[in-house]
């Protein structure tokens, strides 16, 4: 866990997104960023680390660190840029060309299978990359980690000499029930599981799971094992819950 001080000359971005505005700092080929909501940066850190128990490549992935910014909840991540890459978002790439808003765009549409659709030739047709296999990925990891905040702001491609390909997965922090809209401490994991509200394609991350497929394999005991030896925390016992009944239903199939 770090614990740094950094000054305002170091902010990079304070962007709104669909949950609200976070502050981020570069300084020392580091990106840092302050919760904003609820626990976030501890998030971060628990769907990163979830991550190094898949068989996902470790440049598909931002590893995240929790700590102190300023005295502050936070995370912090280092520079996965290098020389001229270019990061751009998908909502950027879209709203660059159209000068539109490709939510508002997406939310015309009927069906989650003609969002999709759209995304993906749009993204084709611009890039030369087909983000089916990325898509894939990110939406598996989602519908463990219950993110409620995968708008297109969080879907990126790196742009470098010509050539496009997708970004790492990064930003996770709505996830695991902290900061989610939909959340109600009234009720228990299972009720709350059920409230989750998903993006950009469907509400739900079942449909979108099951219209992708699997994007990754996950040592499940290896998970359980790390995670009981965690701190306690909301965060953590969901995420426990979470990998428990894929782990199960697994079995069972």
């Amino acid at each position: 866990m770090f614990d740094v001080q950094i000054d305002e000359s170091y902010i990079v971005e304070q962007s709104g997104t669909s949950e609200g505005t976070q502050i981020k700092y570069k300084k020392d080929d580091y990106w840092y960023k302050l919760d904003s909501r609820g626990r976030e940066g501890y998030c971060e850190y628990l769907v990163s680390k979830l991550l190094t128990f898949t068989n996902l490549e470790p440049w598909e992935y931002i590893v995240y660190e929790q700590g102190y910014i300023n005295g502050k909840p936070g995370c912090r991540s280092k520079n996965y840029l290098c020389g001229d890459d270019e990061f751009i978002t998908i909502y950027r790439m879209y709203y660059n060309e159209f000068g539109r808003n490709l939510a508002k765009i997406t939310a015309t549409m009927e069906t989650m299978e003609e969002r999709i659709d759209y995304v993906t030739r749009f993204v084709k047709e611009s890039t030369g990359v087909d983000p089916t296999e990325y898509f894939r990925k990110v939406f598996t990891l989602d519908g463990i980690t219950l993110n409620e905040d995968r708008h297109f702001n969080n879907l990126a491609l790196i742009y470098c000499e010509g050539q496009y390909r997708c970004a790492p997965i990064f930003d996770n922090g709505v996830s695991l029930l902290t900061a989610n809209q939909s959340v109600n401490w009234n009720f228990d994991i299972k009720e709350n599981v059920k409230r989750v509200v998903a993006k950009p394609f469907s509400g739900s991350h079942r449909k979108m799971y099951e219209y992708f497929g699997k994007g990754f394999d996950v040592d499940y005991k290896g998970v359980i094992d790390w995670l009981e030896n965690e701190p306690p925390s909301k965060e953590r016992n969901v995420l426990i819950y979470q990998v428990e009944i894929i782990n199960n239903n697994l079995q069972n199939s």
